[in-house]
């Protein structure tokens, strides 16, 4: 398997003409650069891979906006404190200093969790909250993948740029492409 060390800009979400992963642009106004890191075969097809790994920024994103959402309202504290924390150290640089991967389910789990115990302590829907957001189905549609100042082209497999060797780790940044409409 290829590990893929992930790194995308969060501060370019907080303006539209910079690019940055699909669907972010009103969840994310940190001022740093997110990674993680994710693994696949070398065959991959780069489309496959493009919407895996926007996939998973975008629920890191959620994720982090949802936390940043609910400590802005008074009140919280105790098992929402501990949850919401947990959920930011899984999806902190950290985990990629440690070598562990971030996961799809994972990151949804941790959204759920939050969401039930934020509806339960609060004692407020989550329509109240705005914990529920969409996130649109064209992740990988408008997804660019840069690797060695390379832009990976869709259509193509992963080992077309990195070999064959599925002992490869390589990093690679994940930006926005602007829809023309």
């Amino acid at each position: 398997m290829v590990v893929l060390h992930v790194k995308w800009a969060a501060a370019a979400a907080a303006s539209s003409s910079s690019p940055s992963p699909p669907a972010l642009s009103s969840e994310v106004r940190e001022e740093e650069e997110m990674e993680f890191l994710y693994e696949c075969a070398a065959t991959s097809a780069v489309e496959d891979v493009a919407a895996a790994l926007a996939g998973v920024a975008a629920l890191q994103a959620r994720l982090l906006s949802l936390c940043r959402r609910i400590r802005e309202r008074n009140g919280v504290g105790g098992e929402l404190e501990r949850a919401m924390a947990e959920a930011e150290s899984y999806t902190s640089k950290d985990q990629v200093r440690h070598n562990k991967f971030i996961s799809h389910r994972a990151l949804r789990e941790h959204i759920k969790n939050i969401e039930k115990i934020a509806v339960a302590s609060l004692q407020e829907s989550s329509e109240v909250l705005c914990l529920q957001q969409k996130l649109p189905d064209d992740k990988h549609e408008s997804v660019q993948l840069c690797w060695a100042g390379k832009e990976l082209t869709m259509g193509k497999k992963l080992c077309d740029y990195i070999g064959v060797n599925e002992k490869t780790k390589i990093a690679i940044k994940l930006t926005h492409v602007p829809h023309e409409h």
